[in-house]
């Protein structure tokens, strides 16, 4: 497998995969590996050090227009739930706390 890239530009390249976020790095990836021809995902894999499961996960996300909103990080409702909507009684401890 010849590079395809200098290695200059593929330390540019590590850089920029190295500051996005998670879902950006398997679409970056993606569209990196869909500049080549058949086989040259194995190339992409070990360039970013990523598997090349993620690759093809990146790369079946673009072709599906990603299900995750653009300016979402991960999908509403994650994340830890607030207190007061799990613990509907909480005024009423915390009241008799004061007491």
């Amino acid at each position: 497998m010849q590079p395809a890239y200098s290695i200059e530009i593929e330390k540019q390249m590590q850089e920029v995969f190295d500051r996005l976020s998670e879902k950006d790095k398997r679409l970056y990836a993606g569209v990196e590996a869909l500049k080549f021809p058949y086989g040259e995902i194995s190339y992409i894999a070990q360039l970013f050090s990523s598997s090349r499961n993620t690759l093809r996960r990146g790369i079946n996300e673009l072709k599906v227009k990603a299900t995750i909103p653009k300016k979402r990080a991960r999908k509403a409702g994650g994340g830890r739930k607030q207190t007061i909507k799990k613990q509907t009684d909480i005024n009423d401890v915390f009241l008799s706390i004061l007491k």
